[in-house]
């Protein structure tokens, strides 16, 4: 029983935002308890999260799901008496370190060692140590603030494990006795996290409910409003507002976590198994706001959706309809602070082992692919579109820091292996889908989404280390995300706000866009449909890359009567029939799957169009897909220069001769990126007045990174000889590649670019020693 609680007390510095890195979350079913039957369950395991936690991250930081649950599981960490070893969640914490995912770590998710007993006066002290330890090894791999959930759900645990004998440790009638010690064992938890790590922040998770009297039972009112009190119990013991003999404060309370599902609201019965759900939209259920509103003006603190869920096809609707009321307590000043989905995949039933498809993801492959539920992952998608530049407090966040470029190469590191391995069946000119794959499992086809979109940030010289390093690995898988990037950022530079939300979901859930740019005269046209509200496509587009599988392409297009030109995004793949690939037998890139595309007859909608007309086409803009295209390029020359030195290793032929010709072409190319990369500082700090002269240096980096690519072509030859030169070696399809690469439109205009700069530039000032300033010095 509880307590009326009294005014809060001052808080110092719990108010605070609590700064998580996404509104919406993913949570990683963890629960660890024992059956009646003696079985312990082990959800972990069952969905193998443990093995293939890497994959998961990235999959949940590719969706924009920045922020996750997950558990330690206490078991298999202390199997004996004050020994710790933390191998069983290595894999976890590494993985969500790596994805740039932030977690809060549940520390007692239901189940506890063998040799724990929860009623022992020891427990407290037992759990502190362990919670200590815990603190520790997660510290060491956790960048900013560390979270931690003390114990999962008190009320459900104390119920489950001290009322009803449902879960260890299997007790009746001493639900009261087990909550208390629970509190005891959170509270030596939290103190002793905090001896660790002072800044350490605490998520308590509790079931959210609405416990009401049967119609036909009004003489249980207050049998039902004490079912209703009780979800507060542990909360107000933590506090100290009930039995402050326990040791609870107002610091023992940071972020309050509400779990709620379909069946928390109920009639009261006698006998909780005879309960019955009070279903949605019956007059007796209370809207969910009303009870966020409630916990908020009891305790003050910031709200965390810490679970929510529903099963097979009642996912995506019930997931919609609790975006809508967070939105409407967020819109009376209720702070939820987050949103999280859980659990985020599915997993067997604790009590049956059935499947339960309740997850965003299903069961993993045998490589750790997981396939997605559309519903849902569409009713995320258009969650997350509605609040692109805000937190799940409704309030404009600081978007997080963009990622560090050593975590992005380190997601591209495990992409790597897989485009390594396809880039080397080239000869059948089969499109490189599972290198696609990877790079989305990785979450770099959303890497230049801005980090409040549920992006990596990535811009500027680190997209070109990044563009460079996939040129790399294989120069049609880095044609096809050079297109790919190139389309996102056209779009969340010219397009609307609606645009670029559209966009960045579809990115975040795996969808491929490319620019299709090049065609024959007059061009692809742009007519008003039949509707008047709309537009149809008449003509086509030659060189159409990544055709069968680019699902979003951007497609410059003329307006009627002169009115200029635009960009239609084509919403969808191109039809199959519209492709004529026959004509696609090039010497090299093979893989880039190019077609012709007939498009006429194609509809458009007005949202569809991209930009005020000509806006793509001005400066630096294309300045910029330029460097972009010379990093890829330059990754594929450093590719031949090793393929070309591998082959003069293994030959032992490292003589005087081939040192000089590998050290002059990699002088040239280490010039050639330098100018590529000082030629991105100049466009990023251009005023119009300096403009002509940055994009004369851009002009100046084509042309030195042609030359470079050129000359490291002619001494790879020239060293491995024509054995080297014979399919299927590395070296034969690398220069293939490179050679057909540098086969660009208007090959001179960028020295004509560079020589009428050179000419027409005003007189250097006295103190000036080049034309192109002192930037970088």
């Amino acid at each position: 029983m509880s307590v009326s609680p009294p005014p809060p007390e001052p808080q110092t510095g719990l108010s605070r935002p609590p700064a998580f890195q996404s509104p919406f979350w993913g949570g990683f079913e963890c629960s660890t308890q024992r059956r009646p039957s003696g079985r312990r369950i082990d959800v972990i395991d069952a969905t193998a999260h443990d093995r293939f936690a890497q994959q998961d991250y990235d999959r949940l930081a590719a969706s924009g799901l920045r922020t996750a649950r997950d558990g330690l599981r206490w078991h298999l960490i202390e199997r004996l008496p004050g020994e710790y070893d933390f191998a069983s969640a290595l894999n976890q914490v590494q993985a969500a370190h790596a994805a740039g995912v932030q977690v809060v770590w549940d520390l007692l998710h239901y189940g506890f060692p063998d040799f724990v007993d929860p009623f022992s006066p020891d427990f407290p002290a037992t759990f502190a140590r362990y919670a200590a330890a815990a603190a520790q090894f997660l510290r060491g791999h956790t960048d900013g603030t560390l979270w931690l959930c003390p114990v999962n759900e008190i009320s459900f645990t104390a119920w489950g494990g001290g009322d009803v004998g449902y879960l260890n440790p299997f007790a009746q009638g001493r639900g009261l006795t087990l909550k208390a010690q629970l509190v005891r064992a959170a509270i030596a938890g939290m103190d002793a996290a905090r001896e660790v790590d002072p800044g350490v922040r605490f998520l308590h998770a509790e079931p959210l409910i609405n416990v009401q009297p049967h119609p036909e039972r009004p003489d249980e009112a207050a049998e039902a409003a004490l079912g209703h009190e009780s979800q507060f119990e542990a909360l107000d013991m933590l506090l100290g507002r009930l039995r402050p003999e326990l040791g609870g404060a107002e610091r023992y309370v940071d972020v309050v976590g509400v779990n709620y599902y379909p069946y928390n609201q109920w009639w009261h019965h006698p006998e909780p198994p005879l309960r019955q759900a009070v279903p949605h939209g019956h007059a007796a259920h209370r809207p969910l706001r009303d009870l966020l509103a409630e916990v908020h003006a009891r305790y003050g603190r910031p709200l965390v959706i810490a679970e929510t869920g529903a099963e097979g096809e009642d996912r995506a609707a019930w997931f919609e309809q609790v975006v809508r009321e967070v939105g409407a307590a967020q819109a009376v000043g209720v702070p939820v602070e987050g949103l999280c989905l859980y659990p985020v995949v599915n997993h067997p039933g604790w009590d049956d082992d059935r499947h339960c498809h309740n997850g965003l993801w299903d069961y993993p492959d045998a490589l750790g692919g997981r396939a997605i539920y559309p519903p849902l992952a569409g009713a995320l998608a258009r969650a997350q579109a509605q609040q692109p530049d805000a937190g799940a407090g409704g309030a404009a966040a600081q978007p997080p820091d963009p990622a560090p470029l050593g975590a992005v190469l380190a997601r591209f590191a495990r992409a790597a292996p897989i485009i390594d391995a396809e880039a080397a069946r080239d000869l059948d000119g089969s499109f490189p889908a599972a290198a696609l794959t990877a790079l989305r499992e990785a979450g770099l086809l959303s890497a230049v989404l801005p980090t409040q979109h549920g992006g990596l940030g990535l811009t500027g010289t680190r997209l070109l280390a990044l563009m460079r390093r996939v040129g790399r690995a294989s120069l049609p898988v880095g044609r096809i995300y050079e297109g790919h990037v190139n389309a996102l950022l056209l779009i969340l530079t010219h397009g609307t706000r609606p645009q670029q939300a559209r966009a960045a979901a579809d990115a975040l859930h795996g969808e491929l866009f490319g620019v299709w740019s090049s065609e024959e005269a007059p061009g692809l046209q742009l007519e008003p449909d039949d509707t008047g509200e709309g537009w149809t496509l008449v003509g086509g587009k030659t060189f159409a890359f990544g055709a069968h599988f680019v699902t979003r392409p951007l497609l410059p297009a003329d307006l009627p009567h002169g009115g200029g030109r635009v960009l239609a995004l084509l919403p969808h793949a191109a039809p199959p029939e519209r492709l004529d690939t026959d004509f696609w037998q090039p010497l090299g890139v093979r893989s880039t799957g190019s077609a012709r595309a007939d498009l006429t007859g194609l509809r458009v909608a007005a949202a569809d169009l991209i930009a005020q007309p000509d806006d793509f086409s001005r400066q630096p803009d294309v300045g910029g897909g330029e460097l972009r295209f010379l990093a890829v390029q330059l990754g594929g020359a450093d590719a031949v220069l090793a393929a070309g030195r591998d082959v003069l290793r293994r030959l032992s032929r490292t003589d005087d001769a081939q040192r000089l010709r590998f050290g002059a072409v990699a002088a040239r190319l280490e010039a050639a990126w330098q100018t590529v990369l000082r030629g991105q500082a100049l466009l990023e700090r251009a005023t119009p007045d300096d403009l002509p002269r940055a994009l004369a240096y851009v002009a100046l980096a084509r042309e030195l990174t042609e030359a470079a690519c050129g000359a490291v072509c002619e001494a790879a030859e020239r060293a491995v000889g024509a054995g080297g030169l014979l399919a299927p070696t590395p070296a034969e399809r690398l220069l293939r590649d490179l050679r057909m690469s540098l086969r660009q439109p208007a090959p001179d205009a960028a020295c004509l670019q560079l020589g009428r700069f050179i000419l027409e530039a005003p007189d250097l000032p006295d103190e000036a020693y080049s034309p192109w300033g002192d930037e970088g010095l």
